[in-house]
């Protein structure tokens, strides 16, 4: 008898994007983005040579660009619209969370941060009661000489470990579990200092292998 896959599903921003497979109204890899980052296929993504990497299949893939975990939009990471989505192709077995990299873009306050980042974990957890979740630290990329401008002034923003040490906290605090690839200390290869290029999207899927096998 055939094991029946474990059901992946992904709530993220733009890193987490790709044309046909995220919501139309907000996609960074589209097909001018997708030629530039050399990402062709789903195959490609961090988040689907996870999936393939620990056997699954992908329910759905909620990742908005520009989107952050706090605020009171229906992109926000504690939307309840939004959460609700990740079980349109089935309970998910499995929540991979990659969110809070434009809390720390757009310099969201630590504590406000912290609040909504467990509140979005509360309401899955509400959702999801027998799903596995998993929440990703931040991790920062890199950018060659050959590229002028940057997406954003990283040096201008709030200290990225303290991101990642507030979700470590909450992750704790609210019981579920840590793909922690902040702590590598590593840096992946954009193509704009914060989206990755296929190259960094494997170095971003390796670490989250890493964490979950």
């Amino acid at each position: 008898m055939t094991k029946e896959k474990k059901i992946f599903s992904i709530l993220g921003d733009s890193i987490s994007t790709f044309a046909g497979y995220t919501p139309a109204e907000a996609v960074f890899y589209d097909i001018w983005m997708k030629k530039e980052a050399g990402i062709f296929q789903p195959e490609d993504t961090w988040w689907m040579q996870v999936i393939d990497g620990l056997g699954g299949k992908l329910g759905v893939n909620n990742s908005y660009a520009g989107s952050l975990v706090s605020g009171h939009m229906a992109t926000s990471g504690t939307s309840e619209s939004r959460l609700k989505t990740l079980a349109d192709k089935g309970q998910p077995d499995v929540i991979l969370i990659a969110m809070g990299m434009n809390d720390w873009a757009f310099s969201v306050l630590p504590e406000e941060f912290h609040f909504e980042y467990r509140k979005m974990l509360q309401k899955i957890k509400q959702f999801y009661p027998e799903t596995e979740i998993y929440c990703a630290t931040l991790l920062r990329g890199y950018i060659d000489d050959s590229h002028e401008e940057l997406f954003f002034n990283a040096d201008g923003c709030i200290s990225q470990k303290i991101y990642s040490d507030i979700i470590r906290q909450v992750a704790k605090e609210t019981e579920v579990y840590i793909a922690d690839i902040g702590k590598y200390n590593m840096e992946y290869e954009t193509i704009d200092g914060v989206h990755p290029n296929k190259a960094g999207m494997k170095t971003l899927a390796e670490l989250w292998l890493k964490e979950l096998q």
